[in-house]
């Protein structure tokens, strides 16, 4: 197995990060190895093993999340792996980690470990700031409902 460079490993990254913003489920699955580990730490189901299991998590979250922007904070490197800290902004409809997500706008840090082999992403592990998340989306849930019953 041949090591990526940093400069290799950001460009994967990268496209599958814009691939996301995108809602581009298809180049997002293909910047991953057939046997891929998804795991999205506290979410239901996972981790998930395989391409069609991430696009199956995929398909269930980009209807509910629209990014406006991802602003890197730091990236570290070792050998054909990267730990990438982004704050991640957007809207937020449907449920969203099983609270209602009120269509409002959200903002939270994310941090990625993720492996790489053959150059794509082999492992994607995913830790969101979850009490942030639940923080904003329950203000947002409780100003409708102030403004429904006003």
């Amino acid at each position: 197995m041949s090591m990526l460079t940093r400069t290799e490993m950001d460009e994967i990254v990268n496209r599958h990060f814009m691939c996301e913003a995108q809602d581009d489920l298809d180049g997002v699955v293909n910047t991953l190895t057939e046997d891929v580990e998804h795991d999205v730490v506290g979410a239901p189901g996972s981790p998930v093993h395989g391409r069609e299991a991430a696009r199956a998590y995929y398909e269930g979250l980009f209807p509910h999340l629209k990014g406006e922007g991802v602003q890197p904070l730091r990236r570290f490197y070792g050998d054909n792996f990267m730990v990438d800290e982004t704050l991640w902004t957007g809207q937020a409809s449907g449920y969203v980690l099983g609270a209602p997500g009120g269509e409002g706008r959200v903002s939270f840090r994310i941090l990625h470990l993720l492996e790489f082999r053959d150059g794509k992403i082999a492992r994607e592990n995913v830790w969101m700031d979850v009490a942030t998340i639940m923080h904003q989306l329950g203000q947002q849930v409780g100003e409708l409902t102030q403004q429904q019953a006003g």
